[in-house]
């Protein structure tokens, strides 16, 4: 299939990124460019795309916006070439027709495969070899735990017929012993989870691109395992598009709207009776129908800069969430590409190190905030209604990695910025800082990847391990939903970090490495503190617990009884604001 559009190109600076200026019908868009959005899937897996899920409430504002000829929209859809093996985007300059040298007028060619004869087995083969092609490193990756789980999974949704079905259980008996010990952190993500989030992608892809092999194609197969051909289409077009993604949907809605007006119906409808072929017909006057859209296309396919334009437009002209820009930031790019556009994501105000370092903690397996912390993604396993607020993670993340912000509620010492003088230096955790190539201890310390960070594993582990509980949600502890739980929200948990801080300083403790936390955390707790202080009805109907005078009485309430012990404080006094 192909497409070619006039256009004219041009460089904005004196580098080498062609933007081509050029307009096509919706229709058109539809079939070549794909919309990479963050998002779960059933049974396991997040995509690596950027675009947040679509919102049909704008999608219908922007239909009615279009059914209205006289109304047009000026502003582009901002898109960027993808590496796409099966695909081609060329420009060719017209003869004679260039102004400048940063100025040329031509023809934008592109030509793409006709994917709809596509199986659910090539999409996910195509796409597997794409993410293969980013990170070559994927390819010498052992996969036999992530099948053998896809294949029960397969076994138990329906997707093995019955003759295949024990060939499969006697596969997956056979291989119980190897692929059990690769579960435990030594398959694909142990291995390359430093170096990048799109290895889970590409484990979850090819786990299921092994199993469909074994199940056997079906011609007719839209979904597998959770993976729809549309989303794995969207991975092998030509072009990406960057921001934009509601107003071509809403042209094609519109569109599709007028093929039920009488004139249009009645044209169709001679049309077929004339021996024309209904799909033909169809296609052809939704695309008569469909307006023409601007495109800017940035004339790059590297994904970084497909994520620094997503970034800065939607940081610049419509925010995004924290959590999921986060997210994206963390988990959209490898890790060689990261590096390539960190500075200038700095630059525009994106806490790149701040968005990798909450996303890790947050994603792995050995963080006590796995899957417990909103990450901005929708769709199927996307965030629950009651998780922890990235913010809130990351202001925990900051006590330890920055050692700023450990103040206890209503008191002015911070105790992080406290030990960070007095005893950071001294400890032997970051005692080689030096030799590392680190001019301080705190630079050394608080790296993305620093000694902060199995320090913050392993105290958040302890204080879940003593006084939380992570099964039953009715719980007062439990270990999760901030909304009713008295352990598990902003309140009680920076109360526990800052404390921990301020016993550190008053017994004057450094640090040997991070198996010393829970001896540090034993000692600070000692035998006086009830393991289950917060496992009591608080009664905190209607209260706020992010209140000034909640947090100060909360504050005051720990300190007293940490210090004290003795019989848990009555129930009643938490719900009471303490008064300056």
């Amino acid at each position: 299939m192909k497409y070619d559009y006039p256009c004219v190109r041009f460089k904005q600076t004196s580098s080498d990124k062609w933007l081509v200026q050029f307009a096509a019908r919706a229709t058109d868009i539809d079939e070549w460019a794909g919309v990479p959005q963050k998002s779960r899937f059933e049974f396991g897996g997040e995509t690596v795309g950027f675009q947040r899920q679509e919102n049909l409430k704008r999608v219908n504002n922007l239909r009615d916006f279009y059914s209205n000829t006289d109304n047009i929209i000026q502003n582009p859809l901002l898109c960027s070439l993808r590496d796409a093996p099966l695909c081609s985007v060329t420009f060719q300059p017209h003869a004679h027709a260039s102004t400048s040298e940063a100025v040329e007028f031509g023809t934008l060619v592109v030509e793409i495969p006709d994917f709809s004869v596509f199986t659910m087995e090539d999409c996910l083969r195509h796409v597997r070899d794409a993410l293969e092609h980013r990170v070559p490193e994927l390819k010498d990756q052992n996969l036999d735990a992530a099948v053998k789980q896809m294949r029960r999974i397969a076994m138990d949704e329906g997707y093995v017929s019955a003759q295949d079905e024990q060939n499969l259980i006697e596969s997956i008996d056979s291989n119980d012993d190897e692929t059990e010990e690769l579960g435990n952190g030594n398959g694909a993500a142990g291995v390359l989870f430093e170096e990048s989030h799109l290895v889970d992608f590409w484990e979850v892809v090819a786990a299921r691109h092994e199993v469909i092999k074994e199940v056997g194609a079906d011609e007719g197969r839209v979904e597998f395992l959770g993976f729809t051909k549309d989303v794995l289409v969207s991975y092998l077009r030509p072009i990406v598009l960057v921001d934009g993604q509601h107003r071509l949907r809403g042209a094609i809605v519109a569109a599709e709207e007028r093929l039920k007006e009488d004139p249009i119906k009645q044209e169709a409808g001679d049309r077929i009776a004339n021996g024309e072929c209904a799909d033909e017909v169809q296609r052809e006057i939704l695309s008569r129908e469909t307006r023409l859209l601007p495109i800017s296309l940035l004339m790059s396919t590297s994904p970084e800069e497909q994520v620094f334009q997503f970034v800065v437009v939607n940081q610049k002209a419509t925010p995004i969430g924290r959590a999921l820009l986060g997210t994206i930031v963390s988990t959209t790019l490898a890790k060689g590409e990261m590096d390539k556009v960190a500075d200038r994501l700095k630059s525009a105000g994106i806490e790149v190190e701040e968005s990798q370092a909450v996303t890790y903690l947050a994603r792995h397996p050995s963080s006590p905030f796995v899957d417990r912390v909103e990450r901005g993604l929708a769709g199927t396993g996307g965030d629950g209604t009651d998780m922890l607020k990235w913010n809130v993670l990351a202001s925990l993340v900051s006590i330890f990695r920055h050692l700023k912000g450990g103040k206890l509620f209503g008191q002015r010492n911070d105790y992080a910025d406290i030990w960070a003088e007095k005893y950071l230096a001294a400890s032997p955790i970051v005692g080689d800082y030096d030799e590392k190539g680190y001019e301080s201890a705190i630079k050394y310390w608080s790296k993305v990847d620093g000694p902060w960070r199995d320090v913050f594993i392993a105290f958040w582990t302890e204080v879940r391990g003593k006084f939380g509980n992570d099964e039953d949600t009715d719980k007062h502890n439990y270990w999760g939903r901030p909304r009713t739980s008295n352990l598990f929200n902003k309140v009680s948990l920076t109360i526990l970090a800052a404390d921990f801080f301020q016993s550190l300083v008053e017994t004057k403790r450094t640090i040997q490495d991070a198996s010393e936390v829970r001896d540090l955390v034993n000692s600070w707790l000692d035998d006086d503190v009830s393991l289950q202080y917060f496992d009591k009805d608080w009664r905190l109907t209607g209260v706020k617990k992010d209140s000034a005078g909640i947090r100060k009485q909360w504050a005051s309430i720990w300190s007293e009884y940490r210090k004290g012990g003795g019989k848990l404080p009555d129930r009643r006094v938490y719900s009471r604001p303490k008064q300056d």
